[in-house]
C-alpha cells in the first residue's frame, strides 16, 4: 500500500488534527459506555478503521452516529460528564451556530473550514460530527435518495450562506414549497411498515437506509490503536454506501475539510 506519511506522518499538522481527534472519540465512548449509550463510527471514520486501522490518510474529521433515543440522552448527558475542554455544540448551546447536525468541539484550537461563516461567533474547534439514525420505511432506494437528495438541498440552502442570483432568489421561493411537500410524502410513507435504519433526512449525506440487523447489535472494531464500536457488518454496511470501499480513490477526490488550523494548547 501507498507511504502516505507525507500527508499525515507524525508532526504534520493534520496527524495532530487526527491525534486530537482520537482524545475527542475516547470521551465520546467513555461516555456512551459508562450511560449505555449506543454509538458507532462511521462513514469515512468507520472506512478508515476497516481499510487502515486508523484514519483515510487525508481525513480531518470523524462521524458518529446514534439511535435518536440515544442520541437524546448523549445531549443531556455528555455536558456534566466531559473536561473543560470539550464542547457540545447545538443550537441551544451555542445559539449563533445554524448548521443542522450537532458537534462536539475542541475547545483548545481553531479549526476553520471552507464554509464557515464569520459573521457569527459561534465555537469553530476540530468537530466531530454527531449523526441522528432513525427507522425508515421500506420504500426503493432510488426514491428513498431522490427524497433525500431533495431534503439536503432544501434544508441547507437556508442555514448556509448563500450568493446573491437568480437562481438563490428563485430557491428562496421555491425550497419552503419543496420541502412541504416532501415532510407530507415522507410523512405518510412513515404509516408504512419500518424495518430500516437511516438518517435524520436534513443531513442523509448518501440517502441510504440499513437493515437493523446490519448495524445490531454493535460490535468492538480498532480505531488508531484503540477500541471503539461499531456496526455488526462492516462490510456490508461500507460496500452499500462506497460500493468497493477497499479500492483507494483518485487523488482529486480526497475530501480535505481544513482550510486552516491552529492549535492553543
Amino acid at each position: 500500500m501507498e507511504d502516505y506519511s507525507q500527508y499525515n506522518g507524525e508532526g504534520t499538522e493534520l496527524r495532530k488534527v487526527q491525534l486530537r481527534l482520537v482524545d475527542m472519540l475516547t470521551e465520546i465512548d467513555r461516555v456512551c459506555r459508562k450511560h449505555d449509550i449506543r454509538y458507532w463510527i462511521d462513514f469515512g471514520t468507520l472506512l478508515g478503521a476497516v481499510r487502515h486501522k486508523g484514519f483515510i490518510p487525508w481525513d480531518d474529521d470523524v462521524d458518529v452516529s446514534m439511535p435518536t433515543e440515544d442520541l437524546r440522552r448523549f445531549l443531556e448527558i455528555a455536558p456534566k460528564e466531559f473536561p473543560d475542554n470539550l464542547f457540545l455544540q447545538t443550537k441551544a448551546t451555542d445559539p449563533s451556530f445554524r448548521k443542522l447536525i450537532n458537534k462536539v468541539r475542541d475547545r483548545r484550537s481553531l479549526f476553520i473550514t471552507p464554509y464557515e461563516d464569520f459573521g457569527r461567533d459561534y465555537q469553530k474547534g476540530i468537530f466531530i460530527d454527531l449523526f441522528e439514525v432513525k427507522p425508515y420505511p421500506t420504500v426503493s432506494p432510488k426514491l428513498q435518495k431522490g427524497i433525500m437528495r431533495w431534503y439536503m438541498k432544501t434544508s441547507t440552502f437556508f442555514v448556509e450562506k448563500q450568493d446573491v442570483s437568480l437562481k438563490n432568489h428563485l430557491a428562496t421561493l421555491t425550497f419552503p414549497i419543496i420541502k412541504a411537500g416532501l415532510d407530507l410524502f415522507w410523512g405518510l410513507l412513515n404509516l408504512g411498515k419500518k424495518d430500516k435504519l437511516g438518517y435524520e433526512k436534513h443531513f442523509s449525506v448518501y440517502g441510504n437506509s440499513y437493515p437493523q440487523e446490519m448495524v445490531f447489535p454493535l460490535k468492538e472494531i480498532q480505531f488508531e490503536g484503540k477500541t471503539f464500536l461499531g456496526p455488526a457488518n462492516p462490510d456490508a454496511y461500507l460496500t452499500s454506501i462506497y460500493g468497493d470501499y477497499m479500492k483507494i480513490p483518485p487523488k482529486e477526490k480526497w475530501r480535505i475539510h481544513t482550510a486552516h488550523v491552529e492549535f492553543f494548547s
